[in-house]
């Protein structure tokens, strides 16, 4: 899920999704990317786990077959400042530079740690999966799973 729902977009879907069946993770993003992709999710955790996701499905309104989005209230994370005026965020905090170089320090000491077999999995996955007509594909499994207790212990 990480490489698939967050990292992709890190990185760029169509850079993903062509070279997902070809490449290993690491070809694909860099330590900085997933470092960023880990601070991303840091920073906006608390926003998301506090989401009433039904509230959330029913803002989108649908008129003359086009969806609109309804403007949310503009939310800051963790380690992004509170501005106002003409930049309506302020960039990040120095806690949150400091907390992306300690990010970025335990990716690469994981990906030459853990990389290799991780990245064959993930790779044999993506093959797998893109590789597999449409439909004939298993339905992602769109149930709602509180994940907290396994995600805070990988950030």
């Amino acid at each position: 899920m990480f490489c698939d729902v967050f990292l992709s977009k890190v990185v760029g879907v169509t850079t993903w999704r062509d070279g997902c069946i070809k490449l290993k993770v690491s070809d694909m993003a860099t330590a900085s990317d997933e470092a960023f992709t880990y601070l991303l999710i840091e920073n906006y955790w608390d926003n998301w786990a506090t989401l009433d996701l039904e509230t959330y499905k029913n803002e989108t309104t649908y008129e003359n077959n086009s969806t609109k989005k309804k403007k949310r209230k503009a939310t800051w994370g963790k380690y992004t400042k509170n501005a106002y005026g003409a930049r309506r965020f302020g960039g990040w905090t120095d806690e949150g530079r400091l907390r992306f170089n300690s990010l970025y320090a335990e990716v690469t000491a994981d990906r030459l740690k853990n990389g290799g077999r991780i990245e064959e999995l993930y790779l044999s996955h993506c093959v797998e999966t893109m590789t597999t007509p449409k439909k004939e594909r298993e339905p992602y499994n769109c149930n709602i799973v509180a994940v907290w207790e396994d995600i805070t212990d990988l950030i």
